[in-house]
């Protein structure tokens, strides 16, 4: 289970270090870059809490898809709710956007968390 949630953190943490780094690159209006800040301050602990209440028998092959079905509720708060778009870009007329990308890119990201857990299970085994 703490594989799950390091794995998941791990990416995660790097992710939003990333994202922060392109966010004072882009120079994002203040209102939007504070929520969005906010937001990311949450992420890896959701993560690993997501990583745990995987179906055991789907860890880690199924990983990508567990994520992608964390990136549907991603998009849903970040479009329709909190419309994250239009508060970071200025940009009204794409709040569904988040709802397609949203899956893809957690899947692609989920896929990074497969392969830590992945590592961290080998590494253990060495051990």
């Amino acid at each position: 289970m703490f594989q799950r949630f390091a794995a998941a953190c791990t990416v995660a943490s790097v992710l939003i270090a990333a994202a922060a780094a392109v966010s004072r690159l882009a120079r994002f209006p203040a209102e939007g870059a504070s929520l969005l800040t906010t937001a990311w301050c949450l992420v890896p602990v959701a993560w690993g809490i997501w990583a745990m209440l995987a179906p055991s028998h789907w860890v880690p092959g199924r990983l990508p898809i567990w994520g992608a079905i964390l990136g549907v509720a991603a998009g849903v708060v970040a479009g329709p709710v909190l419309d994250i778009p239009l508060r970071t870009g200025g940009w009204s007329s794409i709040r569904w956007i988040p709802l397609i990308v949203g899956p893809i890119f957690y899947y692609l990201l989920w896929l990074l968390v497969a392969s830590a857990y992945r590592s961290l299970e080998t590494a253990e085994r060495r051990a």
